[in-house]
């Protein structure tokens, strides 16, 4: 779509012309009035921030909650396989730990050569990993069921519980419940919460099993008391609903939703959100409704950005691997940012002279949603001047910020800050603290630490006018 990418282009100014962020904002509103999902992330993600537009948790929620319906909708169908699975790579952490860019797909390989020898942990480990397409490799539901087939008939109650829901859901041929109910119920006897829950569900539905509230009730129980996300998510429903238990509780039902939003479960997200807006079982209270809201919409289909960003990175297409962090970044998805970030600070992309103050927007924005690692580059910047005015006290300010996260590289800094009074007092004693702190945080500022230590604090090797 047209003006999605000419709002990338001028809000990052990632080409020669000047930025519009007015313009910018304009794409956005008219491309979220007709239902663009990424547009409307980035309106929520800004006013939630007020960036550019006024900060507003409840306007913020309202561009979040279509979105998330709509993910909510493909979640719920067979698999979930029409919602992205996005890997967790950090481009700047992947390259400080020269990671090899196969290191995932070689343990794959070699769960795989386990697996084939007759593993039977092996097996299922690999299963899952082909049933949702993980670590480099394609989603493959036939081939996870004949490993799955093979763990089960060893007697592995894990696979007998992954292998009733592929049955139960048609994951690999047709819908079968009598074989899934099978299968539950042979794991259900050992105990397997996979199990318990299939059955639970079973019941609850009186698809492929009697129907019977009470009985989906305590099979859920005992699947929730061995940390059962879905399980935990159930009971909140049949709470909230008065299904199968002596009398509707709202606070109940809000508490099992909870346990299961914080676990990261989609739905239990999206209702948790709509109690907190509608006071429904808690106090009314719209922030966060909101974080819930922008972080189950960032499961949905816009999050694939995240992924193919990573797979053009990972194939030496740097270009458009920025481009996709960029379109997450604007969703307002701090991996995104932060990826961005970094290709434009290693030069592996360029921004026309830009680039310095293009990544600076692009750190501070991942800084405010938590980055310790961003937020150390913004002070980095201000130390240096790039991208912005050299600015030492302002560099000290933003490390405190670090500090206060722990971070053992801010530590080190304001040691370094304090001992040559560079934007700050000068005081020996606090760069020894702040030192001492470093070296028992972390190994690669310990040995930083011991190196400068014995001539900066028994020596002043440098006076008060020292410079960059």
């Amino acid at each position: 779509m047209q003006p999605r990418g000419m709002t990338i282009i001028k809000s990052c100014t990632m080409q020669l012309w000047p930025s519009d962020e007015d313009a910018a904002l304009l794409h956005y509103f008219f491309a979220a009035s007709g239902g663009d999902a990424l547009a409307r992330m980035a309106l929520g993600y800004r006013h939630l921030h007020g960036l550019g537009v006024p900060k507003s948790c409840w306007t913020a929620a309202a561009y979040y909650t279509p979105v998330v319906e709509q993910v909510a909708d493909l979640s719920v169908q067979p698999g979930g396989s029409n919602l992205p699975y996005v890997e967790r790579i950090r481009l700047s952490v992947l390259f400080s730990q020269s990671h090899k860019v196969d290191r995932q797909r070689e343990v794959v390989q070699f769960y795989q050569d386990s697996a084939d020898k007759g593993n039977v942990d092996a097996q299922t480990t690999v299963a899952q990993v082909l049933n949702y397409g993980m670590h480099g490799m394609q989603r493959d539901h036939s081939a996870a069921m004949q490993y799955l087939q093979r763990a089960a008939e060893a007697g592995d109650v894990q696979a007998m519980g992954h292998l009733g829901n592929m049955y139960a859901n048609g994951l690999a041929g047709e819908v079968d419940l009598a074989a899934a109910r099978q299968q539950f119920e042979s794991a259900a006897e050992e105990g397997g919460p996979t199990a318990l829950y299939g059955l639970a569900y079973m019941h609850l539905t009186g698809q492929g099993a009697d129907k019977d509230p009470e009985k989906a009730l305590k099979l859920f129980v005992e699947a929730a008391e061995q940390g059962h996300v879905d399980a935990h998510y159930y009971l909140g429903v049949m709470h909230l609903q008065g299904v199968g238990v002596r009398r509707k509780s709202v606070q109940r039902a809000f508490s099992y939703l909870m346990l299961a939003a914080h676990a990261g479960h989609l739905l239990a997200m999206y209702n948790v959100a709509m109690m907190h807006l509608a006071g429904k079982g808690t106090l009314k209270n719209c922030r966060p409704a909101s974080l819930l809201l922008k972080l189950a919409a960032e499961r949905g289909p816009v999050a694939a950005n995240l992924q193919q960003g990573h797979e053009a990175y990972f194939q030496g297409h740097y270009k458009a691997a920025a481009w996709h962090y960029l379109q997450a970044g604007e969703a307002g998805m701090e991996l995104g940012q932060s990826n961005a970030a970094w290709l434009l600070a290693k030069d592996y992309v360029r921004a026309e002279g830009q680039a310095a103050n293009v990544t600076f927007q692009l750190l501070k924005r991942s800084a405010e949603m938590g980055n310790v690692a961003s937020l150390l580059a913004m002070a980095d910047a201000y130390f240096h001047g790039d991208g912005v005015n050299q600015d030492w006290a302002r560099s000290s300010a933003i490390y405190y910020e670090a500090y206060q996260e722990r971070s053992p590289e801010a530590m080190f800094n304001l040691g370094f800050m304090h001992e040559f009074g560079a934007g700050v007092p000068q005081d020996l004693t606090l760069a020894g603290r702040f030192y001492d702190m470093a070296l028992h945080t972390s190994q690669d500022a310990a040995l930083a630490a011991a190196i400068l230590i014995p001539s900066s604090i028994g020596d002043d090797l440098f006076s008060n006018d020292f410079t960059c």
